[in-house]
């Protein structure tokens, strides 16, 4: 019964993107709320599946002459695609109500989710790279959904070039793994297994073709020119697609032997996530700022990836999925108010005092309260925990800054108590869900690898980067603008016409 239902996961969605081509406008409403119906039950099947996994019970299914198998770690990447495809499409329903093209999405969206679940639960090299091929494809479809806009033209152009150098190298290192070892079963995928002179270079090839799809850099350029796409297709690009090259690695692991490869996914992860969050700090639109969030979000997800912490990286791009699909849905609603804020009076400037003792409570108050968590409230357990680690780093850096934003509001005494009662319950449960899903994962996640003293002081360099840009704002005032200038020229992408001219649907 499983078995049947992990094929229907996969086959029903390839169903309804062929009879919404069928049937086009005449029934797309009803199609598209058949799609979201459908992607909300391969939801509740992925939470099936996820806890026939705790027991250990691994489900498998054939297809053809391709196999699937639902781990722990396949059962939660199904939450995350079926979750979010649920949201999109139902979302979607009443956003493209009339809309000539609401069939084209809903075939289009349902082809993505099928493609991206057969990603996760494909247990052949082969059958990884189809499915791969084919959720680039599908993405390229949807984001060709208004193809008379230039703008949408130039973004597909853009993307399928990146992809098709990305499955480029991802086939080229498939055919030398198949030319060597013959037909090779993911479950069974082991580091020792593979000696081979050539293994550095699949390695690379398959750092290559993660760091295409998740926008990394020299591959970045693509993800801010895919913005005349509708929002429902800016949810699901930024939401689940980009998230494939963390997919990629974690599941191809044990092929990604070498200082060469390792070295280039900490270089590519650092550098695109200082880049991303630096251009998204001055980005006026709200749609810019978001690409932008996305592709530093993905550098830290591979620069995870590089330093081996695999349940890092998982948390990581779930959680990411879920909150960047709400805030593209919500992008439309927020750009509204936006302009009613600036069409009426002018709101009162007051000018606001750096204060230092502000800047100090916003720094350790969120360290105190993390700290406490791990040490006293649920400590982690005996073993390596670099992940958690990792994580609570990055958790440091965002309560930081929302604390500093909330001090600056609320200074004082109250503003600090205030923040530290959020804080302290917040901590805990953060910690608590990550200690949760590494004790989950770790059965079906590959081990930490050796982490050298060079790969944490590269990624401290980069820690260190990032946060220096954010002090950029206190630096003098023609050095602030020659920066301000600098990075907003970088991040400019050409298009044929203007967005504001070419009628597109925010």
């Amino acid at each position: 019964m499983l078995s049947a239902m992990l094929m229907a996961m996969l086959v029903f969605p390839v169903l309804i993107a062929l009879a919404a081509l069928l049937i086009g406008r005449r029934g797309s409403r009803l199609m598209g709320e058949v799609g979201a119906w459908t992607a909300s039950l391969g939801f509740l099947g992925a939470i099936v599946l996820a806890v026939r996994a705790a027991c250990d019970v691994s489900v498998s299914a054939a297809i053809g002459g391709l196999a699937i198998s639902a781990d722990r770690l396949a059962a939660m990447l199904l939450l995350l695609v079926f979750g979010v495809s649920a949201i999109v499409q139902s979302f979607a329903v009443r956003y493209l109500a009339r809309d000539p093209r609401a069939a084209w999405f809903t075939s289009g969206s349902s082809l993505l989710t099928a493609s991206s679940a057969g990603l996760m639960v494909a247990t052949t090299l082969v059958g990884l790279a189809l499915a791969w091929t084919a959720a680039g494809i599908a993405l390229c479809l949807l984001l060709g959904t208004y193809w008379h806009l230039p703008a949408a033209r130039n973004g597909v152009r853009r993307t399928a070039t990146a992809f098709l150098l990305g499955d480029l190298s991802l086939w080229i290192a498939v055919a030398l793994v198949t030319t060597r070892w013959g037909a090779v079963d993911l479950r069974a995928l082991n580091s020792a297994t593979f000696t081979w002179p050539t293994l550095p270079l699949v390695a690379c090839l398959i750092v290559g073709a993660a760091a295409s799809r998740s926008a990394q850099i020299p591959f970045h350029r693509w993800l801010p020119a895919t913005l005349a796409a509708p929002t429902p297709v800016s949810a699901l690009l930024h939401a689940g697609v980009v998230n494939a090259g963390g997919i990629l690695m974690i599941r191809l692991s044990p092929l990604l032997a070498g200082d060469l490869a390792r070295g280039l996914t900490i270089l590519a992860g650092a550098a695109t996530m200082v880049y991303g969050a630096t251009v998204m700090l001055v980005k006026p639109d709200i749609k810019g700022a978001l690409a932008h969030s996305t592709m530093a979000q993905m550098g830290f997800m591979i620069l995870t990836c590089g330093l081996g912490l695999w349940a890092a990286a998982v948390f990581h791009l779930v959680a990411h999925g879920f909150y960047k699909a709400t805030l593209f849905l919500s992008s439309g609603s927020a750009i509204a108010t936006h302009r009613r804020v600036a069409s009426g009076p002018p709101a009162r400037q007051t000018a606001r005092r750096v204060d230092v003792l502000n800047a100090i409570i916003a720094v350790t108050l969120p360290a105190f309260a993390l700290a406490v968590a791990v040490r006293f409230a649920i400590p982690l357990p005996a073993g390596d925990h670099g992940a958690e680690h990792a994580l609570l780093i990055f958790a440091w850096f965002t309560s930081a800054a929302v604390t500093w934003g909330w001090l600056r509001r609320r200074p004082g005494p109250r503003g600090t108590l205030i923040a530290g009662a959020v804080l302290m319950p917040m901590s805990l449960g953060y910690v608590g869900l990550v200690t949760a899903v590494s004790r989950y994962l770790a059965p079906a996640l590959p081990s930490t690898g050796p982490i050298t003293v060079t790969t944490w002081l590269v990624s401290a360099a980069a820690t260190g980067l990032l946060g220096s840009v954010a002090a950029l704002r206190w630096t003098p005032g023609r050095l602030h603008r020659a920066v301000y200038v600098r990075v907003l020229t970088a991040g400019h992408i050409p298009s044929p016409l203007p967005d504001r001219l070419t009628g597109a649907r925010s």
